[in-house]
């Protein structure tokens, strides 16, 4: 009788086996498909992520599911909306710091959002996933660790910079991911449509081996089949706390060759290159603890004739003790995959109670900052209220000081602006209204202060306070004043404010360049006499409206109104104090950057806004803005086409410095900004020798 090979299924191993059979059967092998996972990274480039989504699907032909992953690293610095500059992130208050970190997540969701319409465009079922990292190569690291990644496509280019002929792999990010990945990872290097490497993955686990002392049983019939036997990992299963495994194929094959004493072993039959590939052991346990419908499927064989020996039957007997020896090791492993879970989901509860602890302690540190914050707010309140009371004691017991201004009675006030006369007014604005007017035989310039709160007062009090004490020739002088209501009397300066000249086309053309030269040194001037007073005068509003041209347009710096003293104990610590956020002044475009973020007001706050005003003497362009073009253009070498040309031509040297000292001045650190009397006054003094 002739014997033909069968090949039976084995599900839970997913390769054949071959076993002896008295009747001829058609051969057969057991296909099963999975669903393929394949992860692409994908950055802001949403151009290169389309075409890396594009090549995973046509070298997958559909067949897969795509995974979208991306690693969002927070930006380093904060752009200040309106300024035109960046600060540094650790510099910035809670508040805008959370509100930059949600934009940039909304922003990610938006990128991450489009390539998910990509892959629906194209039919493939894709979901996303991303990671939180101060560095991209190890964000893409961590996630393939974290999700247990197996295949992924990244790109190999270094800075978007593509070779035709690309033959390895060149972007620092691609390299550190290769060799730093988890080696079970197949990874896939891409750039511009093309394979450039692959990175195989690899396994330390056990696999399954074809033994070489496997038996094969033949008989005299020409084509007479093999057997090819599973070699069995017992000791590594054993040593992981499962049941100790045998053979059973082995076992079977002695049982059987007992039974047919006839039989002669011969050579081992090695496996064909065509032959079904063996799976990784590891793989094949975990499917078989994992999928109770892959039962072990034997075909017993029978005889041709049609009726059973007595040989046959112990051979089919020896084929259910082989299912029920597979079927205990599948309840080992079933009990050993539980374990781990429970071990899992304790590891899992555990790490969340560690959090949680986590979060306890940082939000006790943060209250206790806070409340260190507080403490620090009452002890410089404590320290200003003391500094007041002592100023109010020493104004009190210093009713000598020389005041240099006279008071004056409504009736005097009335008849000098002829009853508050509109054809007076020159100047309106949100603190009051300013009338021209004769008073004891001199021109003067009245200014009426709208009282709308205590603050209006106690700015009428400070500017008395300031001007009656101070002088110099480029300060505004004030002559007189009126307490009710409260009323300023200045020295009258006809020719208005530079803001008015800088404003109108006509009256630009009458300010040459060194007419601008001499009133940005008549500014540093001034301000430097007030910083260097003591206590130190902050003006705090130093902007063209405030600074007034007198009849030979000589510069008049005015409004002190929102001017701070800073007291000797302010001084002693680095001439800073901190200001009230309730209390803020100025105008938007002249306010210090920095001030707005920290509220330590300093001596440089002024410098800030001299700076502006350097460069709108040099360009007549707003103050909004304008350090970033004035930038661009000397970037771009271009600085002589935003020079205002109504100054007429400008030594491109001379002004190329003024530029560079201006921007010294508009840096957004303080600390790098120069000192007027040390620094600008000495640049400014050599400008204009070198000008005349």
């Amino acid at each position: 009788m002739a014997v033909v090979d069968r090949i039976i299924a084995l599900p839970e191993f997913g390769i054949p086996a071959v076993m002896p059979s008295y009747h001829r059967v058609v051969p057969e092998v057991a296909t099963l498909v999975f669903e393929d996972v394949i992860y692409v990274a994908a950055g802001k480039d949403v151009k290169e992520g389309k075409a890396k989504l594009a090549w995973t699907v046509q070298q997958s032909r559909g067949n897969v599911k795509i995974c979208i992953i991306h690693v969002l690293v927070p930006s380093k610095t904060i752009p200040m909306g309106g300024l035109g500059a960046e600060i540094p992130a650790n510099s910035a208050n809670e508040i805008m710091l959370r509100e930059h970190r949600e934009k940039e997540r909304i922003n990610m969701h938006k990128i991450l959002d489009t390539y998910l319409h990509v892959c629906a465009e194209m039919g493939v079922p894709a979901e996303k996933k991303y990671i939180v990292s101060d560095n991209v190569q190890k964000g893409i690291v961590e996630l393939i660790h974290l999700h247990r990644i197996r295949k992924l496509v990244m790109g190999a280019a270094a800075d978007k910079r593509y070779f035709k002929k690309m033959t390895e792999i060149k972007s620092r990010t691609a390299i550190f991911v290769r060799d730093g990945a988890h080696i079970s990872c197949e990874i896939r290097f891409i750039c511009n449509g093309h394979l450039i490497h692959t990175r195989e993955a690899q396994t330390v686990d056990a696999i399954v081996e074809v033994p070489t002392d496997a038996l094969s049983l033949t008989t005299p019939a020409p084509g007479a089949g093999t057997l090819a036997l599973l070699k069995s990992r017992s000791a590594t299963l054993q040593r992981s706390g499962t049941a100790k495994l045998s053979n059973p194929f082995q076992d079977f094959m002695k049982r059987a060759l007992s039974l047919n004493p006839d039989r002669r072993a011969v050579r081992p039959i090695a496996p064909s290159p065509d032959s079904t590939p063996l799976l990784e052991w590891q793989d094949t346990l975990q499917e078989v603890a994992t999928s109770p419908s892959h039962g072990l499927q034997l075909i017993p064989s029978g005889y041709h004739t049609g009726h059973s020996s007595p040989s046959n039957t112990l051979l089919e007997e020896e084929l259910e003790k082989v299912q029920d020896q597979l079927n205990k090791v599948k309840q080992a492993l079933l009990s050993a995959l539980e374990q781990k879970l429970q071990l899992e989901s304790q590891f899992a509860e555990t790490d969340e109670r560690r959090k949680e602890l986590e979060l306890k302690i940082i939000a006790a540190n943060e209250t206790l900052q806070s409340y260190r914050q507080e403490r620090e707010l009452l002890q410089i309140e404590l320290k200003n209220a003391l500094q007041k009371a002592e100023d109010l004691s020493r104004r009190k017991g210093d009713s000598l000081d020389t005041k240099y201004f006279s008071e004056f009675s409504m009736t005097e006030i009335k008849g000098a602006v002829q009853n508050f006369d509109p054809a007076l007014k020159i100047g309106e604005g949100g603190c009051g209204i300013v009338y021209r007017g004769f008073l004891r035989h001199t021109p003067v310039a009245i200014k009426i202060i709208k009282f709308h709160s205590m603050h209006s007062s106690q700015e009428f009090q400070q500017e008395v306070d300031v001007l009656s004490k101070v002088r110099h020739p480029n300060l505004i002088t004030l002559i007189g004043a009126c307490p009710e209501p409260c009323t300023l009397v200045y020295e009258y300066t006809p020719n208005g404010s530079l803001e008015d000249w800088l404003r109108s086309s006509n009256r630009a053309k009458q300010l040459p360049w060194q007419a601008r030269i001499r009133i940005a040194t008549e500014l540093c001037s001034v301000l430097a006499f007030l910083h260097s007073w003591k206590p130190s005068i902050v003006h705090m509003d130093v902007k063209p409206g405030n600074i007034l041209l007198d009849a030979h347009l000589v510069s008049k710096l005015s409004d002190f109104g929102f001017c701070r003293l800073l007291s000797s104990g302010e001084r002693s610590s680095n001439n800073t104090t901190v200001v009230d956020p309730t209390d803020l002044k100025g105008t938007f475009g002249y306010i210090d950057p920095e001030f707005l973020i920290t509220r330590e007001l300093t001596t440089k706050f002024d410098v800030y806004s001299y700076g502006i005003i350097l460069l709108q003497l040099l360009t007549r362009r707003p103050a909004l803005r304008i350090v970033n073009e004035v930038r661009r253009a000397i970037s771009a070498g271009t600085l002589e086409a935003i020079l205002d040309p109504l100054a007429g031509e400008w030594p491109y040297m001379l002004a190329k410095e003024l530029t560079y000292l201006a921007l010294r001045c508009c840096e957004i650190s303080r600390r790098n900004r120069p000192d007027l009397q040390s620094d600008v006054w000495k640049v400014l003094q050599s400008i204009r020798a070198s000008s005349r």
